[in-house]
């Protein structure tokens, strides 16, 4: 049996869902006796045509909930899965340029000059000086010394081209000078700011500045992989602390301030799909958002049985009832207080660790209660209920002990955390650069992801070992390796005189080494 070594993952809005729980009644039905069952056929145990979507569970009772256990669902996954790129690319900059198009780049370049050349009209300044345009090799250039700060990082990005030599990087110095740098990063554009539409518009954006970028992605995202069998659906923060109506704040989250984006991925870390939060809309109030949030990013998975995971901010028996109708089958954590779910259960006191209680409904969803250091609540489509498992669990005098576990629990455990593989391989060598600009930190983060995608993309085509730094070095080599400035001739020695004065240490300066000829005896 598969042994299960960690505490279950879950989000901050799942402290709610595993407090203490409510005092039960003496009339509460004992625990339930766990037998195996034979395995049904899915068509004969579920009448399709009785449930939909808004099936309502009476709240009085249990409902169509029954103290029974659930035939599982054991479809073969028969899909392709896998990179989708063309033969052709092969190189880490070839396949980062399938996830990140040059026509990415190109906009760059004219929406960048466009901005300036708006900015230049509107100015007062007489003395105005000529600005060269941005070339497409700029552009290039200026990325690729972005993905090498991520790597080799400074507090400061002028300090890359400091004259204290302990500071200075040859590399980036002579590949861009830091006023160009500085005015790229100043001016970086992706749309056109005349076009947007006003806040009381219908067709108002508040992602439009950035809209170009996400929509190219998603795309790409999309038609680059075909999805694995197992996915997961989680949340994905990215740091901010500027002003920005679309800024969440969640206390217990390593990052507690910033732009929330839902995510899809599989077991890769490859992020397939995602989807910006903007926040609450005061004109369209929305009652269910993890369902529709779930039901957004489940449509391309839609027929091909394909395994989703999701936490209990998600979770609830309508989105179940939902995608079991669309050949989606899932598995999630639930908030013991969903509407619909099961209300008379043993109560925690009643229950001692290892101990497990299940119902189903003739919709085809299971619920389970197991308890571990707090009880955990489970909702599936698929799982056979009465499947078991092991576990072991670190009693409080440093013993290790053995106790069950519903299988839902540790394959629940096991294909969670594919989001927060994404998150880690991204923040590896993520560039880390503040802004005043609301958009660019998101500009920044899905660079980042579009590389550790890339990176996903080469080892999967290639069978490759090579290294994510590595990988990243060799995107950033072949985006400026080329346009470094190199003299001519023979090697000379480096000149002394500069155009400033040189930084001398105290320590040098006040030691007491001789630094003037002296005269040597005959």
């Amino acid at each position: 049996m598969d042994l299960l070594e960690t505490e279950i993952p879950s989000d901050s809005e799942s402290i709610d869902g595993l407090v203490d729980s409510d005092t039960g009644e003496d009339d509460l039905i004992d625990e339930v006796n766990i037998t195996n069952t034979s395995q049904m056929n899915i068509e004969n145990y579920i009448d399709n045509e009785n449930v939909t979507d808004d099936e309502e569970i009476d709240n009085n009772d249990d409902g169509s909930w029954k103290n029974r256990g659930c035939p599982g669902i054991n479809i073969p996954f028969t899909k392709n899965s896998g990179p989708n790129i063309p033969d052709r690319a092969v190189s880490p900059l070839e396949i980062f340029f399938c996830i990140f198009p040059p026509e990415l780049v190109d906009l760059l370049v004219n929406q960048t000059n466009l901005y300036v050349n708006q900015k230049y009209a509107l100015s007062t300044n007489r003395k105005k000086k000529k600005i060269e345009p941005v070339t497409n090799e700029e552009i290039r250039i200026f990325l690729g010394i972005n993905l090498l700060m991520g790597i080799k990082k400074l507090p400061s990005y002028r300090d890359y081209w400091s004259l204290n030599n302990q500071l200075k990087d040859p590399y980036i110095s002579s590949a861009m000078t830091v006023n160009r740098f500085g005015f790229l990063l100043q001016n970086l554009h992706l749309n056109d700011n005349t076009k947007e539409p006003n806040r009381n518009h219908p067709s108002y954006d508040k992602l439009f500045k950035i809209r170009p970028l996400l929509d190219t992605l998603s795309t790409t995202f999309h038609d680059c992989w075909k999805p694995k069998e197992n996915q997961s659906v989680d949340e994905s923060m990215v740091k901010f602390k500027g002003r920005s109506s679309m800024k969440q704040y969640m206390p217990n989250k390593p990052i507690k301030r910033g732009y929330k984006i839902w995510v899809r991925a599989d077991e890769t870390g490859f992020v397939s799909q995602f989807q910006m939060y903007t926040g609450k809309e005061k004109r369209n109030k929305e009652d269910n958002l993890g369902k529709r949030v779930v039901i957004d990013l489940t449509r391309d998975l839609v027929g091909n049985f394909h395994r989703v995971y999701f936490d209990n901010f998600f979770t609830s028996q309508k989105l179940m009832v939902s995608l079991k109708n669309d050949n989606v089958i899932a598995c999630g954590t639930v908030r013991k207080n969903r509407k619909g779910l099961p209300k008379y259960y043993l109560p925690d006191n009643k229950m001692k660790r290892g101990d497990i209680e299940f119902r189903s409904c003739s919709s085809g969803v299971s619920w389970v209660k197991w308890m571990d250091n707090r009880a955990v609540y489970c909702l599936s489509n698929f799982h056979d209920t009465t499947e078991i498992s092991d576990v072991n669990r670190r009693n409080k005098d440093g013993s290790i002990s053995t106790i069950r576990s519903p299988k839902m629990i540790a394959d629940y455990n096991k294909h969670m955390g594919y989001v927060d593989k994404a998150d880690m391989l991204k923040s590896l060598y993520e560039i880390d650069r503040k802004s005043k600009r609301w958009w660019l930190r998101i500009f920044w983060h899905f660079l980042d992801v579009s590389v550790t995608n890339a990176f996903i993309l080469y080892q999967a085509k290639n069978g490759s070992t090579m290294t994510l730094k590595k990988f990243r070095l060799e995107v950033v080599d072949g985006l400026i390796g080329s346009n470094i400035a190199t003299k001519k001739g023979r090697k000379s020695l480096p000149s002394t005189f500069t155009g400033h004065k040189a930084h001398i240490s105290d320590a040098k300066r006040f030691c007491p080494a001789p630094h003037l000829p002296t005269i040597l005896p005959n």
